[in-house]
């Protein structure tokens, strides 16, 4: 199912199951489609691996009125995800209509990395909330997308933090100039990113934002040298940093270091590629 407006030349895709952490996400996306001048695509993903499991004779679900486990059969599987889809498009539609942005939606069924990972080659930006069972662990399609993804990829945890800009990173000269220019193209929001910066790529990251549109609104501060993750999180919370972005070569972007600030710390991180 495909339900669509007119559409932008950049895309950036969102994953929305009506889940918090993807709700979140898709406001966050839908902030960036804005920015960005792109257009907000929703997938919702009917993950075929459930649907094989549910109909497994033995399978019942514990109702939650009664407590009693009753029968729980594929066709109730579909039903459900068809509410979910449904509330998954409904809170697109209101996103993309608040921002004036053009949106697409459409439903899926297959393995949710898979569907992930094809959906995202020609985003410029694929974002999903990145929940798990365990609080303090990414979901297995976050992992995934972490290896998978081409694109640039958003996790983001399941309840919003307070503050209001990113803190962009520019640590390595490999991934500054994309960092630097998406951090740019977000300097005209109502909070314009900062622009955290090591030491070793201060002439790097003057030069560049003498070339690159939109970086003199840019507020810096420097990165202490040899700074590790703790240091990093006291000055996201010092800042009250809405969110980190940093490039896919950052030494902060490996994914154990991803894992503890989105789903420890409670950040969204924006990976560029």
């Amino acid at each position: 199912m495909a339900i669509s407006e007119q559409p932008a030349q950049e895309r950036i895709l969102v994953a929305v199951d009506a889940s918090a952490a993807s709700l979140l996400a898709l406001e966050l996306a839908a902030d960036l489609a804005a920015a960005l001048r792109a257009s907000l695509a929703g997938l919702f993903v009917e993950e075929e691996d459930l649907l094989h499991a549910a109909g497994l004779p033995f399978v019942r679900e514990i109702r939650a009125q009664s407590g009693q486990a009753a029968p729980f059969t594929a066709t109730d599987l579909e039903r459900h995800w068809r509410a979910l889809a449904s509330d998954a498009r409904n809170a697109l539609t209101r996103a993309a209509q608040a921002r004036r942005i053009a949106w697409s939606f459409e439903v899926v069924r297959g393995r949710a990395s898979q569907v992930m990972s094809e959906a995202a080659r020609n985003a410029r930006l694929t974002g999903l909330g990145s929940s798990a069972r365990a609080a303090s662990r990414l979901g297995s399609v976050a992992r995934a997308a972490l290896v998978a993804t081409d694109s640039s990829l958003l996790l983001v945890p399941p309840q919003r933090r307070p503050g209001e800009r990113w803190v962009a990173l520019v640590d390595t000269p490999g991934g500054a100039a994309a960092v630097l220019a998406l951090a740019s193209a977000l300097a005209t929001t109502p909070a314009a990113p900062l622009l955290l910066v090591a030491p070793s790529l201060e002439a790097f990251g003057q030069a560049a934002l003498a070339g690159t549109p939109g970086a003199a609104q840019l507020h810096r501060m420097a990165l202490p040298e040899l700074a590790e993750l703790p240091a990093l999180v006291a000055i996201l919370s010092a800042q009250r940093a809405q969110g980190l972005i940093l490039a896919a070569d950052s030494r902060f972007a490996d994914p154990a270091q991803i894992e503890r600030l989105v789903a420890d710390g409670g950040w969204p991180v924006l990976l560029v590629r």
